[in-house]
């Protein structure tokens, strides 16, 4: 490979990587957006609710104490 030949590698490869950029962006945001939505879901799955003491009950004078 000559230097010639390299340096057209090296521009196209930048102009490339310019082009897609955008597109590559995007789709990772994508990507991430979904992963975070599943991993979520997967915790609100395993979430048990935590047992709740019972609730105080009103006296006969309907009185909270």
């Amino acid at each position: 490979m000559t230097l010639d030949d390299v340096a057209s590698l090296v521009l196209a490869s930048a102009a490339a990587a310019r082009a897609f950029a955008p597109d590559v962006r995007a789709g990772m945001r994508r990507l991430l957006g979904a992963g975070v939505r599943l991993g979520a879901e997967s915790l609100i799955a395993q979430h048990q609710p935590a047992a709740r003491p019972e609730t105080a009950r009103l006296d006969e004078t309907g009185g909270g104490r």
